[in-house]
């Protein structure tokens, strides 16, 4: 069966592998709404982003990448669209995912409590080689005590208006909000914003910076402008649905 996997990933390994030549870091970028890509993790991944986000169900005992349960296909398969991919270029890489060294964060939105399980047995058969990539959770996660329970290769999406225990907050290296936490009046991203909301935003970064962990707000819109502002506040993961116009303004 092992052997199978190998020839499986080299296989596949000349379409995911692009020209280091081409290639950019981007940190800061998010791929948000994997779902609405064409190629979910070859689009992010080719453009150099610092997280991929990926939405996950359990269907007939395997994780299904899909936002809504009745969008579910067969072969949208976490380990097909994620796990096979990551494989592959960890091992062009020196055991990294990125040419140059560059660690990603894959986020994953649990749609079933269930999901962690699965998930968590599929990534330690490959903990060895997963060492650089963060693997995330997000969604339907388990109470902050039920941490330590999980193995050290997944860690967990905090919370703001959550207060962890020094031993929980080892386990939860990025913090995220909704944007409406800070403005209930919404934000179309073609005004800038308030000061008020500005500094609301500044706190939230310098106290997640202030516990090592990193940021990201879900809900902002996908303009020039709000990339811009988020990365000028200090956001350590701007989101977008648009991955290439995000790409262009981060570089």
């Amino acid at each position: 069966m092992k052997r199978h996997w190998i020839t499986f990933l080299f296989a596949l390994g000349s379409n995911l592998v692009f020209a280091q030549t081409n290639f950019k870091f981007r940190p800061a970028a998010h791929s948000h709404n994997d779902y609405e890509q064409q190629k979910p993790f070859e689009k992010a991944y080719s453009l150099g982003f610092g997280s991929i986000e990926a939405d996950v169900y359990v269907q007939n005992g395997e994780l299904m990448v899909a936002h809504n349960r009745e969008d579910i296909k067969p072969e949208r398969t976490f380990r097909k669209m994620y796990l096979l991919p990551l494989l592959v270029n960890l091992r062009q890489h020196e055991g990294y995912p990125y040419p140059g060294h560059h660690k990603v964060q894959v986020l994953i939105d649990l749609k079933d409590a269930e999901a962690i399980d699965l998930l968590q047995k599929m990534l330690k058969d490959h903990k060895m080689e997963l060492q650089k990539v963060d693997f995330v959770l997000s969604g339907n996660m388990p109470k902050p005590e039920d941490f330590n329970k999980y193995d050290k290769i997944l860690s967990f999406d905090g919370r703001r208006n959550i207060t962890y225990s020094a031993e929980n907050r080892a386990r939860v290296p990025l913090i995220s909000a909704d944007f409406k936490e800070f403005s209930s009046s919404g934000w179309d991203g073609t005004t800038p914003l308030s000061t008020e909301v500005e500094n609301k935003i500044k706190t939230f970064v310098t106290q997640a910076h202030q516990n090592n962990q990193k940021t990201r707000i879900w809900g902002t819109p996908n303009t020039v402008l709000a990339y811009q502002t988020l990365q000028r506040l200090g956001l350590d993961y701007i989101g977008s649905d648009d991955l290439d116009k995000l790409a262009e303004i981060l570089n």
